[in-house]
C-alpha cells in the first residue's frame, strides 16, 4: 500500500504539472476557516497614543494593509505540514493591522503553506497565493483563447477552494503578445467574477507590471496602461519607485471610473530597492506618503528583520519595525460568537514544548543509555491569537537621518566600512552595523508599564507574555476584540509567580480589565489555586456578556508571567457572585497602557 500522507506544502512549477494534479490535489490536515471581523477597525494611531477611549471606525472606509511575505525562495521550514524543529524560523505575529497576507515565491504557482493559512484565518486576515510568470512565453497555452483562459482560471479556482484560501496574487512580468491582450483581460475577469461565486471574499489582485501594449514596463501608478486591469479584478498592487505626483494620479484616476482608492495597494519595499524612504526602519517614510493620499499599502517582505539579521534579536527589531508603522495602520476586530476564546500567546515555535506548565521531553537511545531532551518546534498551525497592541514605548525618540535608497543593501555590498546606525526608544538603544546589532536595555524604565514576549517559559506551547508595571496607576491593554456569549462570562487567568519590584513593593493578584460599550471593568478574583510547578490560576465571574477589550493590571509594582488567558460561558450550576466593580476614575484620564 502507497503512503501519500503530505507532510509538506508544495507549488505547482509550471502548467502542466497543475493540469495533471488539480483534478487529484491531495488533501491536508483540517484547515482553519477563516475567521470572521467586525465591520468597524481602531486606528493604530489612537492606541500608541494610549488613549482609553478608542473611536470605532467602518472598516470599508478606510485604506487596507496587504502584508507580502517574500523569503529566500518561499518553502523552506514553512512548508512542513507537521513542523520542524528548527525553532529559530520566521514567523509573524503582527496579525491584527494586516488585512490580506500574501506568501510570495517565484515558483509558477504558489500555494500559501498550510501553517501559514491557519495562523493567518485564526486571526480573521485573508490570505492569497501568487501566480508569476517570468519568462515569455509561459502564458501563451492559456491565453490562446478564451476557452483556454476560463481552463486556467477554473484550476486556479479548484486549487483555492480546495486548501481553502481567498485567492490570488498576479504577477506577470514578461512580455505579452499584442494579439493576445483581450484573452488576458478576459481571464482576469473571468477570474474574478467565478471566484467571487465560489468563494466568500475572495480577492484577485494585480501586480503592475505589464501594459495594454504587453510591454513588461512597470508604471509606478495607476494610469491609462494599467487601468483596464485594475477595472478588471479587485484590486492593483503598485511598484515600488513611485513619487508624491504618482500617488496623487492614481487617486484621480480610481475615482473617475467610480473605483475606491483603497483598491489601489501602493508598494512599499521594506528592502528599499528604490522605494522612497529606503525601506527598511525607514519604511515609515513611505507609508506616511501613501496614508496621506488615503491609498492603501502593500508592505513587501517585512521578514527583513530576520532575514538580513540572520535572527538575532528577531522579536525585538520585528516589534521596534512595526511600532513605527502602527500609528498609520488600522486594528481589524475578529470575533469570538458563543466561542471560547483561549490564548497561551505561543506564537508558534519555542526552545521546548510546554503542557499544563511542564516541559515535554523527548526519549532518545544513545548509544545504549535512555536519555530525555528537550525537543524544540516551529509550527505555525500552532500559533495561538496574538495580542492586539504594539509596544508604544519601541516607537522610536531619536534615529539616524537615512538616505532615500536602502542603507542596508548599500552597505551589504559596498567593501566600504559600513555605518553605525543608532535608534532609541524610551526603553532601550538600537545600535546597527551592517547586519550587526547590539541592544542595550536602560535601567531602571521609571513609570513605564511593558510587556515582552519570554520564550524561556511557557504553561502551553512555547512562550509566555512577560509583563512589567511600574505604575500600578496603568493597566496593560492586551486584546481589542468581540467576544460575545448568551450568558454571564467566566474568564481564568494563569500566570507565574508575582515579583516585587522594589522592596516595597507588595505581591498581589492580577486585575482582570474587561471592556465593551458601558465602559472598562476591574474585575478580581473569585477563587485561585495552586498548579504545577510555580504557575497559578485565578478564576473571574462577571455579568458581561460581550467583550471588546481584555487587559490586566496589578495593585503594586511588579514582574507577573502571563500564561494564559480563557473567556468563556460561565456553567449555570455555579454557585458564588460576580465581584465586579467599575474602573476608578483615575483609569479614564488617558491612564492606559497598551503594552
Amino acid at each position: 500500500m502507497i503512503d501519500d500522507t503530505v507532510i509538506e506544502s508544495q507549488p505547482f512549477k509550471g502548467l502542466q504539472e497543475l493540469y495533471d494534479n488539480v483534478d487529484n490535489l491531495k488533501p491536508w490536515p483540517q484547515i482553519k476557516e477563516l475567521r470572521e471581523c467586525t465591520d468597524y477597525v481602531y486606528h493604530g494611531l489612537d492606541i500608541s497614543n494610549q488613549n482609553v477611549h478608542l473611536t470605532k471606525f467602518d472598516r470599508g472606509e478606510k485604506p487596507k494593509t496587504l502584508l507580502c511575505h517574500d523569503m529566500l525562495g518561499g518553502y523552506i521550514d514553512d512548508r512542513f505540514i507537521n513542523g520542524t524543529d528548527s525553532h529559530k524560523s520566521y514567523l509573524f505575529y503582527h496579525w491584527s493591522v494586516i488585512d490580506i497576507f500574501v506568501y510570495f515565491s517565484h515558483h509558477f504557482i504558489t500555494i500559501p503553506p498550510f501553517g501559514w493559512i491557519n495562523a493567518a484565518h485564526e486571526h480573521g486576515v485573508k490570505i492569497l497565493g501568487t501566480v508569476i510568470t517570468e519568462r515569455e512565453g509561459i502564458l501563451e497555452p492559456v491565453l490562446e483563447s478564451q476557452e483556454t483562459a476560463r481552463k486556467f482560471a477554473e484550476a486556479l479556482i479548484h486549487v483555492a477552494k480546495f486548501y481553502k484560501f481567498e485567492g490570488w496574487l498576479l504577477n506577470i512580468e514578461n512580455k505579452i503578445k499584442r494579439e493576445h491582450i483581450n484573452n488576458l483581460i478576459y481571464f482576469l475577469e473571468y477570474l474574478t467574477q467565478r471566484i467571487h461565486i465560489e468563494i466568500r471574499g475572495s480577492e484577485i489582485i494585480w501586480y503592475d507590471s505589464v501594459t495594454k501594449e504587453g510591454n513588461l514596463n512597470w508604471q509606478n501608478e495607476l494610469n491609462d496602461k494599467n487601468i483596464d486591469f485594475f477595472l478588471s479584478c479587485d484590486g492593483i498592487y503598485l511598484n515600488y519607485t513611485w513619487t508624491k505626483s504618482k500617488l496623487e494620479n492614481s487617486c484621480n484616476l480610481a475615482r473617475n471610473h467610480n473605483r475606491s482608492i483603497h483598491d489601489v495597494y501602493v508598494g512599499l519595499d521594506v528592502w528599499g530597492r528604490g522605494c522612497p524612504g529606503g525601506g527598511g526602519f525607514n519604511s515609515l517614510y513611505a507609508l506616511q506618503q501613501i496614508r496621506e493620499q488615503g491609498l492603501s499599502v502593500a508592505i513587501f517582505a517585512s521578514g527583513w528583520t530576520h532575514e538580513f539579521f540572520r535572527a538575532s534579536a528577531f522579536h525585538e527589531l520585528e516589534n521596534a519595525f512595526w511600532a513605527q508603522l502602527f500609528p498609520y495602520l488600522y486594528v481589524h476586530i475578529f470575533i469570538y460568537e458563543n466561542e471560547t476564546f483561549k490564548t497561551s500567546f505561543c506564537h508558534g515555535n519555542g526552545s521546548a514544548y510546554y503542557r499544563c506548565g511542564e516541559m515535554q521531553l523527548e526519549k532518545l537511545v544513545i548509544r545504549g543509555k535512555t536519555v530525555f531532551v528537550q525537543k524544540p518546534f516551529y509550527n505555525l498551525s500552532m500559533q495561538k491569537p496574538q495580542i492586539s497592541v504594539p509596544i508604544p514605548h519601541l516607537k522610536f525618540i531619536r534615529s539616524p537621518e537615512l538616505l532615500e535608497s536602502n542603507t542596508a543593501n548599500k552597505e551589504k555590498k559596498s567593501p566600504q566600512t559600513p555605518r553605525e546606525y543608532i535608534y532609541e526608544t524610551a526603553i532601550n538603544t538600537i545600535r546597527i552595523l551592517g547586519n550587526t546589532v547590539n541592544i542595550e536595555n536602560k535601567l531602571p524604565v521609571l513609570g513605564l508599564n511593558y510587556f515582552e514576549f519570554h520564550d524561556g517559559l511557557s504553561f502551553e506551547g512555547g512562550g509566555c507574555l512577560k509583563l512589567i508595571t511600574n505604575d500600578p496607576g496603568l493597566y496593560h491593554r492586551l486584546y481589542l476584540i468581540h467576544v460575545e456569549f448568551q450568558q454571564d462570562i467566566e474568564a481564568t487567568i494563569i500566570y507565574n509567580e508575582i515579583v516585587p519590584v522594589s522592596e516595597n513593593g507588595a505581591q498581589s493578584k492580577p486585575i482582570l480589565i474587561l471592556g465593551n460599550n458601558t465602559g472598562l471593568r476591574s474585575i478580581l478574583r473569585y477563587k485561585s489555586k495552586n498548579l504545577y510547578s510555580t504557575w497559578k490560576k485565578c478564576v473571574y465571574l462577571t455579568n458581561m456578556r460581550t467583550v471588546n477589550e481584555i487587559g490586566v493590571s496589578f495593585a503594586g509594582k511588579c514582574i507577573c508571567y502571563l500564561g494564559e488567558i480563557i473567556l468563556n460561558a460561565k456553567r449555570q450550576n455555579r454557585l458564588g457572585k460576580s465581584i465586579v466593580a467599575y474602573i476608578p476614575e483615575r483609569y479614564t484620564q488617558h491612564r492606559c497602557i497598551t503594552s
